[in-house]
């Protein structure tokens, strides 16, 4: 948090002080008992409560994706409420996959994963089976994927939060690699609403290789992620940690 309170100050001239950074990690970890209860409780969802809770933006970004037919990957980060962001869409009406990280606890992964299906998402494992991501594809299907940290993979090098940081590469290839339209969406907790929100696709230069295109892809995934935590770091529930601690050593607040 100090890192990124410290890139926000540098973009956007508020203040990165002790102070700040002590009220913010607080209401990170307030934002994620809020994530935690409002997840559990989707069960109870329908079309109904995303009408009556949820303001939804740009929702012409994805239905202009989904129409090309050839799949969908939604980027998003562990920022907001991204669970919600899943079954929001799904109760939209949208075929939505999710690619989860399978928990070391039987339970707790029956838990999420009951919760997930019930709204109709399919559960894609990281580590899994590849062929179910291209059928997912091959069904027009939204597969939203978690960009802003690694999930076992080496990563590739991006610009995030001001430094070199390694961010998953998975997204960027399989969008390249099979056509299917990459864009960012995400959803904010605003008290007891929440706000969905669908950017552009990302259209990396026609004349690139391969490589560079994935490289043009996960910076330009890295940016918009960027920006929307910086939006509000208070609500980046990421407790992984993303640089050497050497980093946070080496810069005082303030």
């Amino acid at each position: 948090m100090q890192v990124v309170l410290k890139q926000r100050e540098k973009l956007l001239g508020i203040p990165a002080d002790s102070a700040t950074l002590r009220k913010t990690v607080r209401q990170a970890y307030y934002h994620f008992a809020k994530y935690l209860t409002d997840f559990l409780r989707s069960p109870r969802w329908n079309e109904q409560t995303v009408k009556q809770l949820v303001e939804v933006e740009n929702l012409h970004f994805l239905q202009e994706a989904v129409s090309c037919g050839r799949g969908v990957i939604a980027l998003t980060a562990h920022w907001g409420n991204w669970e919600l962001a899943g079954i929001a869409t799904s109760l939209l009406g949208f075929k939505v996959a999710a690619i989860a990280l399978p928990y070391k606890r039987p339970s707790i992964a029956r838990l999420f994963t009951i919760r997930r299906q019930y709204q109709g998402i399919r559960v894609l494992l990281t580590g899994g089976n590849p062929k179910h991501l291209l059928q997912a594809l091959r069904n027009n299907e939204i597969i939203a994927v978690l960009g802003d940290r690694l999930f076992g993979e080496k990563g590739i090098p991006a610009t995030f939060m001001g430094r070199t940081t390694f961010l998953p590469r998975g997204p960027a290839t399989l969008s390249i690699r099979t056509g299917a339209v990459m864009l960012p969406g995400f959803l904010k907790m605003e008290g007891k609403r929440f706000r969905l929100f669908f950017g552009p696709a990302f259209n990396p230069p026609k004349e690139l290789s391969e490589d560079e295109k994935i490289s043009w892809l996960t910076q330009a995934g890295a940016e918009v992620m960027e920006r929307v935590i910086l939006s509000d770091p208070a609500q980046w529930l990421n407790f992984t940690p993303m640089w050497p601690v050497e980093t946070h050593r080496s810069q005082s607040v303030g």
